[in-house]
């Protein structure tokens, strides 16, 4: 039962769940020994690796063999195009399952596992290395978590927006903990080591360890422990009176890493580390060479006549190409990847790497005089070098910023190659916890009704966009002012300056000046040229005439349809896409389906699309009858009663034999219409539904 959670008891070696470079606390990684299936039965020898949800305020903080009562589940599948896999991540990391614990028994004490000890000590200097970070900037959240970021991989402090900034700007490597910061940071460490004048032989060594700890405090990441088996193997080669070579230490990084872990070839940070650096090595030394004659002096001036201003000059021309060398190497090795995993361009990465890079630079020599003064207790340059920092991560960010903002900054792709798709194309998303996203293809134009909140833009909507290239939006319906529904409306407006389409009653005079509607009120000015409010019996051109017609005429609300619960006053559509008819019933209640059926609206459909009332029935039988649809799609969330789907619309589609489509089910479900009819394909279970419009 794929699908269900299942009742076990399990016996486990537990370990520390890491995020990234944190522990997760509420959270474990458990080495399965036995098994045992329901409440009460025999355990079983069983060999496998789950993660575990640990039971409210229980802290994992003992090695050893524990016993777990619980609920078993198989990670999901994605539900939607482009979303996250959950499920093959996992398989990737090793999990196969997860384990809600109601309890945990401690059953045989192993102290000696080295695993957890390591992953606890790197907690502790991940912790102490935080606060030495911050201190003396306290005030200023964002710029200590953009430090955090940088220096330790704690991108999730810093917020989206600032991730996506720098993402945008093609300079996401600067942001997270990468290669870059660990040669910078064994460049800081060994002018230390020199000033402090240790031999060459300790200071080989010492270096090694920096490089190595610093990779596991960051989490392992590939790039960071790229990074650190190259220093160590270019630091080691004249002990065996080897020439290193950037080619030979990134094939035996590669193998050493893969030897570790095989899986670590399937990602694409694994896969965009050693391209990139594979890249700056085979192009950048070439590209170079051919600059020679701009960058250096005057060749028939001897070196030793040369001015300062020209030696200063040529030394300025000399470190701007090779910046500009590095940045176009990385670029075109990444170039066929970043297209391959994430369908995007950021051809203004160029540029913004050559300011960003130096800064950050700055910044991780900044944050090593913070932890080296915080380690002799030096509190005063300690301070002085976070607020020095402070000033640079602003710096950063800004850039980011405004780079990302620059038209053409970035863009996706299209990169299927699949057959021609129809010239009308509905997709309505899977959205957990009552949200609601559909995407509207009608020949050229990209609509969407309704938008999902902020999680759900930047879980669901964004990597769809990214697979199918799309980088704008032409208009956008928002049913009514359910943050669920509409919670990433100045997201979506964002996203091109679409034309905004709400119902008479939007915005709702007595709501909170802080809703999603009332702050898009703030930029866009209701009523005008770029947002319609509709009443029944308007009609929404989304694609008038050609090839693909495209309607949506308002069923309600009328003027006098004032309810102050948002479910109560949302939208109903009628949506004509070429000859088929698509009832958009969204949030409709007793309320709103009773009025309908009132006013013998004409609610014959061939697919009726609808969602759950938070706090009333829907899905009554009679407006059901009205329709009579071939297919009904259907939001579900059965963790939460109130946005189950009510038994009632199961049993009269199983009765009237129509077609029922659960999106927690099905996944997302794509209605393509052609000039004969629809197919109706779910993206989840695959199923596959051929249409014939019966209604004229």
């Amino acid at each position: 039962m794929p699908d269900r959670p299942n009742p076990v008891g399990v016996k486990a070696r537990l370990f520390p769940w890491t995020e990234g470079a944190e522990l997760d606390e509420s959270s474990a990684i458990g080495e399965v020994i036995e098994l045992r299936w329901g409440r009460a039965g025999i355990y079983r020898a069983t060999s496998a690796q789950v993660k575990v949800r640990l039971p409210r305020g229980w802290r994992l903080t003992e090695p050893g063999v524990y016993e777990i009562d619980g609920l078993l589940t198989l990670l999901r599948s994605p539900r939607n195009p482009g979303q996250f896999d959950a499920a093959g991540y996992g398989l990737r990391m090793g999990s196969v399952a997860l384990v809600q614990a109601d309890g945990v028994k401690l059953l045989k004490p192993e102290s000696w596992s080295l695993s957890f000890h390591l992953l606890h000590w790197a907690e502790t200097s991940r912790q102490w290395i935080s606060k030495a970070l911050a201190r003396g900037i306290e005030t200023e959240d964002q710029a200590t978590a953009v430090l955090l970021a940088m220096a330790l991989g704690a991108s999730d402090a810093a917020g989206e927006e600032i991730e996506d900034a720098f993402r945008n700007s093609g300079t996401l490597h600067i942001f997270a903990v990468s290669g870059l910061h660990v040669v910078m940071l064994a460049g800081v460490a060994a002018f230390v080591l020199r000033w402090l004048g240790v031999g060459k032989s300790r200071a080989v060594a010492w270096l090694i360890v920096i490089v190595f700890g610093y990779a596991y405090i960051t989490g392992w990441r590939p790039s960071a422990a790229r990074a650190a088996f190259m220093i160590a193997l270019v630091l080691i080669a004249p002990w065996w009176n080897r020439k290193s070579s950037v080619q030979n230490s990134l094939g035996a990084a590669v193998l050493l890493l893969l030897a570790y872990d095989t899986h670590q070839l399937f990602q694409p940070g694994f896969q965009l580390s050693f391209a990139v650096l594979w890249a700056i090595a085979f192009f950048a030394s070439p590209m170079l060479r051919s600059l020679n004659p701009w960058t250096e002096l005057d060749p028939f001036l001897p070196p030793q006549l040369a001015s300062r201003r020209q030696r200063f000059a040529a030394w300025a021309r000399q470190s701007l190409a090779s910046l500009a060398c590095v940045s176009l190497a990385a670029w075109i090795g990444s170039l066929p990847l970043t297209l391959g995993h994430f369908r995007t361009v950021t051809p203004v990465g160029l540029v913004a790497n050559l300011l960003l890079v130096p800064i950050s630079g700055f910044s991780i020599t900044a944050s090593c005089i913070s932890v080296c003064c915080a380690a002799v207790g030096f509190s005063s340059g300690q301070v002085l070098a976070n607020i020095v920092n402070a000033w640079l991560a602003r710096l950063m960010v800004l850039l980011a910023t405004w780079f990302s903002s620059l038209p053409l900054a970035n863009f996706t792709l299209d990169l299927r190659f699949e057959k021609e798709p129809p010239p009308l194309e509905l997709r309505v998303f899977h959205v957990s916890g009552g949200g609601a996203i559909s995407h509207l293809i009608a020949g050229d134009k990209q609509w969407l009704i309704d938008t999902g909140n902020v999680h759900a833009w930047r879980s669901v909507l964004r990597p769809f966009f990214r697979s199918r290239g799309i980088n704008h939006l032409d208009g956008v319906i928002l049913t009514h002012s359910d943050i669920a529904h509409v919670g990433a409306a100045e997201l979506a407006h964002e996203f091109g300056a679409p034309r905004l389409h709400t119902s008479v009653h939007e915005p709702w005079p007595l709501e909170a000046s802080f809703s999603s509607i009332n702050r898009l009120a703030q930029k866009v000015a209701v009523d005008s040229r770029g947002w319609h409010r509709h009443r029944m019996d308007d009609v929404i051109d989304i694609q008038p005439g050609g090839l693909a017609p495209a309607t949506a005429t308002v069923l309600y609300p009328m003027l006098s349809d004032l309810s102050e619960k948002a479910d109560d006053r949302g939208l109903v559509l009628m949506m004509r896409l070429g000859r088929l008819r698509v009832l958009w019933l969204g949030d409709a209640g007793f309320i709103t389906e009773k009025k309908l059926l009132e006013r013998r609206v004409p609610l014959a459909c061939d697919i009726l699309i609808r969602g759950q009332h938070s706090a009333d029935i829907s899905g009554l039988t009679e407006l059901l009858i009205a329709a009579h649809p071939q297919v009904i799609i259907s939001s579900n969330d059965s963790r939460f009663p109130e946005q189950t789907l009510p038994e009632r619309v199961r049993d009269f589609c199983k009765t009237q034999k129509i077609q029922l489509l659960d999106l927690e089910v099905s996944g997302s479900v794509n209605i393509g219409v052609t000039q004969t009819g629809a197919e109706v394909t779910a993206f989840r279970s695959g199923q596959e539904i051929i249409i014939t419009p019966l209604v004229r």
